[in-house]
């Protein structure tokens, strides 16, 4: 007997059975503790010692006679009987656990079904998939996606999204193809949905996802050899996403897909077609919109009134020239100005009237309501009236003396003339006269009146010429003009401040005296001088002539010459100046964009104002480059002419550079290259001798500018810079040097 013997009897004696059992284990009597544990009836312990002392029956005998089921399973497990210990779990609705041994016995199907009756429908389809029980893993996976919460957005949850990415591969386990294509182009994943439906046989719907995915010429190579529409369709969708829309047009022709060929149509400018197919396929506004943009105005008006869009009828029926009907739908808007108009236009002179007289003061259409009324008032020779409205056009709403308004100061003279004016009359019909002399029977009409008045010559043409002297402050030029100061004046002529009566405005006027030339080529070089728009050129506005001289207005600029500018005892610093000469560049550049040279670039001819700005003038004698070879006449100011420019050779952008390089080495030495006592040696230095060295006057010039400078005035015109753009960029990119 061992040292626990005489506990474990104790124990007895006091009935704690379980405690002596545990005594007399410890002592090694397991027969006595076996007893100990039966007779305090604590099988379990009992059965565990019959197991440990090898009698494995016994221990089985006494867990299934007091029903110990999880216990006997657990026996049976450890005397590696699984398949009887899962009995005994299912037998006693333990099927989780029967599933988990069935899954620690690495049957996964079995244990799958078992977790699919527990309700485990995402563990079920992880083992049918283990299995490769394609058809269940995906009913478990189905059901498991129908439990989700239904207050989540499930096809937005990330979990949801990983379970039908699970779902599609398992319908491609199952070959379901097309069932597993349709989840993967849910999931935006179209290259794979495209797999599945190759696979599945359906190339149609393969190439559609393949579009999807950017992958173009894949779905052309699908669709090879397919004649059926919806291929067709498809053909087209891809060359349209390519950009080839007469590619795509040839598939789309003869399908229904109307809203794809109205916009292949539209991209290449084909607007009555894009029209028809948006008819057809019901999208009437969209299709009236590009009939009228097709200019098939009458087709579009027809649309929009049956659609009661009656401003946008009544603008096409206008612009189809049918005045009666668009006047009708303009009152229904209640437009009275176009209402007006457009009884006017289709002569229903005393019809459009009352329209027009409705038009308030402060639309913006009042002024031409105004002379419509005032046309209406002389065709029915109310000239009292028409002659008021006239003279209000002219004083009160800007109507100038140009080509378009010709007519109103015309009818005005002749109301005037009607009502016995005459004074006035001829006032306005020698004004019409100087601007164009042979408009309708002016000149006839003015000699008439004059005759009438006593007079024997005519005022504009034909009086003496004009002298330097009649030009004083006062002086009223071309009854429009009046001389405030005299500002400038050179060999072309005298420049003047004058305040424009017209347009109540000071602009600056040259009076071109000694101006022999032709008088009609003059204009031509002046009218491209006017089409010149850039903040560093001086804006010409007016052209005209005036007592046989010509003259010209343009842009009042105050401030000094670049050659005032670069004498001043005030000196700019390197990096102002370089900034002030590209700009002045830029000016130039923008000019010779628009196909035009000046001709007669000098620091003269450059204003800088107070703040600093380049002002660029007197492109009167510029012309247009056409890149063709003509000869133009000698001019321009010797110090700063090109060589071909003296010899009278083709001159082009380059002919500019030259005298930009003349410039930049004034501006930056403070001294002109070529001087000499008369314009002949000159000229003769511009040819034959070289530029001097710009360092010898200023050592702070860097050297990078010098060679900029010799660049620009080379006396080959080949070897100067082809444009200004290219004399820009090499400025700019040593001037970010030079402040770095």
């Amino acid at each position: 007997m061992g040292k626990w013997s005489k506990s474990a009897r104790q124990a007895l004696r006091a009935k704690e059975f379980l405690q002596a059992g545990d005594f007399y284990k410890m002592d090694g009597s397991y027969r006595a503790a076996i007893r100990a544990y039966l007779k305090g009836k604590h099988f379990i312990n009992a059965a565990v010692v019959y197991e440990q002392i090898g009698k494995p029956k016994k221990a089985e005998k006494i867990l299934r006679k007091q029903l110990l089921w999880q216990d006997l399973a657990s026996f049976l497990v450890r005397q590696h009987r699984e398949h009887e210990a899962i009995e005994v779990y299912q037998l006693n609705g333990r099927k989780f656990e029967a599933a988990e041994l069935y899954e620690k016995m690495n049957r996964p199907e079995p244990a799958a079904y078992l977790y699919m009756e527990l309700g485990f429908h995402e563990k079920a389809g992880r083992l049918f998939t283990k299995s490769r029980n394609f058809e269940q893993a995906i009913i478990a996976i189905e059901t498991a996606m129908s439990m989700l919460d239904t207050k989540m957005e499930r096809t937005h949850t990330n979990k949801a999204l990983k379970m039908k990415e699970w779902l599609a591969n398992l319908h491609l386990g199952a070959r379901k193809y097309v069932q597993a294509a349709e989840l993967f182009s849910e999931l935006l994943k179209h290259d794979l949905a495209a797999k599945s439906y190759l696979k599945a046989e359906k190339p149609l719907e393969a190439a559609s996802e393949l579009i999807k995915a950017g992958r173009l010429d894949n779905a052309k190579t699908v669709l090879e050899g397919q004649s059926s529409v919806d291929a067709r369709v498809l053909l087209g969708k891809i060359y349209a996403e390519e950009g080839d829309m007469e590619k795509a047009v040839e598939f789309l022709k003869d399908t229904s897909e109307h809203t794809l060929l109205s916009e292949a149509f539209e991209q290449m400018g084909l607007y009555r077609e894009a029209a028809e197919h948006l008819e057809k396929s019901g999208e009437l506004i969209r299709a009236a919109n590009f009939f009228a943009k097709a200019h098939e105005f009458k087709k579009a008006a027809l649309i929009y009134e049956e659609r009661t869009y009656h401003q946008e009828a009544a603008v096409c029926y206008e612009k189809a020239d049918n005045y009666l009907h668009a006047a009708k739908l303009y009152k229904l808007v209640k437009d009275n100005y176009k209402t007006g108009e457009c009884l006017f236009k289709s002569g229903k002179l005393q019809d459009a009237l009352p329209f027009l007289q409705l038009v308030d003061e402060h639309d913006s259409n009042y002024p031409m309501a105004k002379r419509y009324m005032a046309e209406i008032f002389y065709t029915i020779r109310d000239f009292n009236i028409s002659s008021k409205l006239f003279e209000e056009l002219i004083r009160k709403h800007g109507f100038t003396l140009s080509e378009t308004n010709m007519d109103i100061y015309y009818r005005l003279a002749r109301s005037l003339e009607s009502q016995g004016k005459r004074e006035e009359a001829l006032q306005y019909f020698e004004r019409i006269y100087t601007r164009k002399s042979d408009y309708l029977d002016t000149k006839q009409r003015m000699r008439a009146l004059s005759e009438r008045l006593g007079r024997i010559k005519l005022v504009s043409h034909s009086s003496a010429p004009l002298t330097a002297k009649e030009l004083k402050p006062g002086q009223i030029i071309a009854d429009r003009f009046r001389i405030d100061k005299e500002i400038g004046k050179g060999g072309m002529g005298y420049i003047f401040s004058v305040w424009d009566i017209s347009l109540s405005r000071t602009v600056a006027l040259k009076m071109l005296i000694h101006s022999k030339g032709d008088l009609e080529e003059l204009k031509a070089e002046l009218i491209t001088a006017r089409e010149l728009t850039h903040p560093y050129i001086i804006k010409v506005f007016d052209i005209g002539q005036w007592r046989d001289v010509s003259y010209f207005t343009m842009e009042l600029v105050e401030g000094k010459t670049l050659k005032e500018f670069i004498e001043s005892e005030t000196r700019s610093s390197l990096e102002q100046n370089l900034l002030l000469f590209t700009r002045i560049c830029e000016g130039i550049k923008a000019a010779h964009d628009q196909g035009v040279i000046h001709r007669d670039l000098k620091p003269q001819n450059i204003i800088i104002t107070a703040d600093g700005t380049p002002k660029i003038l007197d492109f009167g004698i510029a012309r247009r480059y056409t890149g063709q070879s003509k000869k133009q006449g000698v001019s321009g100011s010797p110090k700063y002419m090109a060589p071909e420019q003296i010899l009278n050779e083709d001159m082009d952008p380059r002919t500019d550079i030259y005298a930009l390089g003349i410039i930049m080495y004034y501006l930056f030495t403070g001294k002109e290259p070529f001087t000499g006592n008369n314009a002949n040696e000159i000229l003769l230095k511009q040819i034959n001798q070289q530029l001097p060295d710009p360092m010898l006057l200023n050592r702070e010039i860097p050297f990078w500018l010098v060679e900029i400078i010799q660049h620009c005035s080379n006396k080959n015109k080949d070897l100067r810079y082809s444009d200004v753009q290219e004399l820009l960029s090499e400025l700019k990119l040593n001037m970010v040097d030079l402040n770095s």
